[in-house]
């Protein structure tokens, strides 16, 4: 067994009985309750691994969550789509983002409370939370150890990207808390399959309907475990598709446990149920296409990004993670203790997991669930098969939709530290040898990267912000004023915030983004635009700044016309939007045509 934490698979099911590491012994001297302590103690050490870093995760998250009421691009999409009537809704799934159908559904609902910046992020807050929490639970079960759960759940809740998503209006969070939920769920699917065939069998003559009774009842748990992980699949694969590569980091997990072809088979059945009930979804997504074509193809920058992603944002904070992780992969040495008889399903389980014999070396050549077997295929597998999709076909490579990878690095992490701890506390004889270290290397990667944190706070940490530019042409307008958005992209400002532009005509719209079942609308013929642009004293332009040598040929003409017949009196930049104004200038004023160029 690896000291980061190994349940061994069921080869025998006459095994003699569960085998621990010496340092899981020490963990257990660790972890027990002083009987004074009485059931409350107990309680909270159950509960630590969870509401440990979800307390954390949900302070990290609530700490700056305005953002100085900046809203980004992908938020501007989730506030409008969210306040339009459901039949609305319809529409604009029907020609773009079904693929976020789901979570605009949910936001639907939400906008009931309210839709300020705040409001709208305080969903993602929450669902990074539980996270944290299930992330906690994942390593404290894999581990046996409620100390691996709290260091691993507060790794995950320091990575600065987890809070950069965690106050995103966007479903990442969602995603995130499925896979790993889907995870722990597996993890007890396979746990309860192997307290059903590890159970002991009564020697006294059963019925056959006292027989099938009860063994249904033992294999009820693995039921509903499977259930609840057709469930967590399905649910993330409709809040994003990129979420069921996780299957293919599960089918790593169990092919290194080499499980017995029963639970396999289960497995199977029970991951293309959840995938097929995303199928449908699937089918719309690939009409849309197009959603995704500006997607580039991944370069060593996105490999530098998704390194940090995962790990840490500093150097020094990486490498120290990468050390534990490195830890919790090493071999161990396997200590055997004598089972009990009599055992409940459960202790059975745990007793035939862990084979017969005193073993040392790679947790990969002893079999069962462990935490490298789980964390590193989560770690590795969905990024990698995501990167190598966008060299083969298009790409479909964006960090953030493999964001669930990072849980992986933080379970590693956290059981690497645990060990460590052991290892300490072992040579050193001393009970808070066991926990100083992560507690230590916890709060140091938190104060490494607290500046990272704070920029994740800051307007700044998008490359867009609609709300500066819109409030600046609220507050400077006039009545009468046009504005054209170079290009439809920017046409969220408006959408977004129509109070703002209420002294504002958008004279280049053909038809709205309503009409169009978008977020951007179509724009007029520069020949139907000119005359309109003619008739106009001051014109803002919203978007990139205007330049006759921009590519698109409708933007390249407005240029044209408002450097020729117009003065440039006002050019502000805000982040990713430029805001110019531009007022008649006093030469020749040349007729309005109905049609023709310029």
């Amino acid at each position: 067994m690896s000291s980061a934490g190994t349940e061994h698979v069921a080869r025998d099911p006459s095994a003699p009985g569960p085998l621990r590491t010496s340092e899981s012994q020490a963990a257990s001297a660790d972890f027990s309750v002083p009987h004074a302590h009485g059931r409350w103690a107990a309680v909270a050490l159950n509960a630590a691994p969870a509401a440990i870093p979800a307390a954390v995760m949900l302070a990290l998250g609530l700490w700056g969550l305005a953002r100085d009421s900046s809203v980004s691009n992908d938020e501007a999409a989730t506030s409008i789509a969210a306040r339009l009537s459901l039949s609305q809704l319809v529409h604009l799934l029907r020609h773009i983002d079904a693929v976020h159908g789901l979570y605009y559904l949910l936001m639907h609902g939400w906008v009931a409370i309210g839709s300020s910046p705040v409001v709208l992020r305080i969903p993602s807050v929450i669902a990074m939370s539980v996270a944290a929490a299930l992330t906690g639970v994942l390593a404290a079960r894999l581990s046996r150890s409620a100390m691996a759960g709290v260091f691993s759940g507060l790794i995950m809740a320091f990575t600065p990207v987890i809070s950069y998503y965690a106050q995103t209006a966007r479903s990442y969070a969602f995603v995130y808390a499925c896979v790993v939920g889907a995870t722990l769920a597996l993890v007890a699917a396979v746990r309860a399959e192997t307290a059903h065939a590890a159970a002991p069998q009564s020697a006294a003559p059963t019925s056959a309907p006292t027989a099938r009774v009860a063994a249904w009842s033992v294999a009820a748990p693995a039921r509903r475990a499977w259930l609840l992980y057709v469930a967590l699949i399905a649910l993330g694969g409709y809040l994003n598709e990129m979420s069921l590569l996780a299957l293919a980091a599960h089918a790593v997990t169990l092919l290194l446990g080499r499980y017995r072809l029963v639970v396999l088979k289960h497995w199977v059945l029970a991951g293309v149920a959840g995938a097929a009930l995303v199928g449908p979804l699937g089918l719309i997504s690939f009409v849309q296409h197009a959603d995704v074509s500006w997607i580039p193809p991944p370069n060593a920058t996105d490999m530098r990004i998704l390194f940090n992603d995962y790990f840490a944002a500093t150097p020094v904070a990486a490498a120290l993670l990468v050390a534990c992780a490195i830890v919790a992969v090493l071999p161990g040495r396997v200590a055997g203790r004598a089972g009990r008889t009599g055992a409940s399903g459960q202790e059975a389980a745990d007793q035939a997991d862990a084979g017969a014999k005193p073993a040392r070396g790679w947790w990969w050549l002893q079999g069962g669930m462990s935490v490298p077997s789980v964390a590193l295929p989560m770690l590795i597998v969905p990024a990698l098969l995501l990167i190598s999709e966008s060299f083969i076909g298009g790409p479909l490579y964006v960090d953030r939709y493999v964001l669930y990878g990072e849980s992986g690095a933080a379970l590693l992490a956290g059981a690497g530290l645990y060990r460590v701890g052991q290892w300490l506390r072992t040579s050193g004889g001393r009970r808070w040898l066991a926990w100083a270290p992560g507690a230590i290397v916890c709060v140091a990667v938190l104060l490494l990267q607290l500046g990272h944190q704070q920029s994740a706070r800051m307007p700044r940490s998008r490359l867009y912000d609609f709300n500066a530019p819109a409030g600046y042409i609220g507050a400077s307008a006039r009545p009468g004023d046009g504005v054209l958005f170079f290009n439809t992209f920017f046409r969220k400002a408006r959408l977004l915030y129509p109070r703002q532009f209420r002294n504002t005509d958008d004279i280049g719209q053909a038809l709205s983004p309503m009409q169009a079942g978008t977020f951007r609308g179509t724009d007029k013929p520069f020949s139907t635009l000119r005359p309109l642009m003619l008739d106009r004293r001051r014109i803002w332009v919203v978007g990139v700044r205007p330049s006759v040598r921009l590519s698109d040929l409708l933007l390249r003409q407005q240029s044209l016309l408002l450097t020729r017949y117009f003065t440039l009196v006002s050019d502000r930049h805000f982040r990713g939007i430029d805001v110019t104004l531009w007022v008649r200038s006093g030469t020749a004023w040349p007729k309005a045509r109905s049609s023709g160029g310029s």
